[in-house]
């Protein structure tokens, strides 16, 4: 895979939800990129994701790139634990729990959508760009 390739993958059960986790592990997810249409039971984010996919390739060179996020059949969505200051939080797991997909956040924060049945899209916008920064894990 190039840095060219964009990634776009569908999730309809619980193992593909365990491949967005990964490749999503450490985006960056903004507030004011988060939209919920109740009518259309939609839920869209917009990250800054970091490109784990890249590591075997390019282990000097790090990346990250604009990734969207669509989750169809959301019933409701509930912000736990956001604080009115915070603008940006990091995307650490997706999980699936009781007919919940989970946005795992940093600060303890997450967004539970409510939904029975999985359908998730993940889609690159835009080609990676090279950053210095590479998440670090203890």
């Amino acid at each position: 895979m190039s840095i060219e390739n964009k990634i776009r993958l569908n999730a309809l059960n619980n193992d593909d939800l365990k491949i967005f986790s990964f490749l999503c592990q450490d985006a960056i997810i903004s507030k004011e990129e988060i939209f919920y249409n109740k009518t259309k039971k939609l839920f869209v984010a917009t990250l800054t994701r970091y490109c784990w996919e890249q590591q075997k390739l390019n282990n000097n060179i790090n990346y990250r790139v604009v990734t969207g996020l669509q989750i169809r059949n959301v019933d409701n969505v509930e912000y736990i634990n956001f604080k009115s200051k915070i603008s940006f939080y990091n995307l650490l797991a997706i999980t699936y729990e009781k007919e919940n997909v989970i946005l795992n956040l940093s600060m303890s924060s997450k967004i539970k959508l409510d939904c029975k049945k999985i359908n998730a899209i993940i889609e690159d916008i835009d080609i990676p760009w090279p950053t210095k920064l590479k998440p670090l894990h203890k």
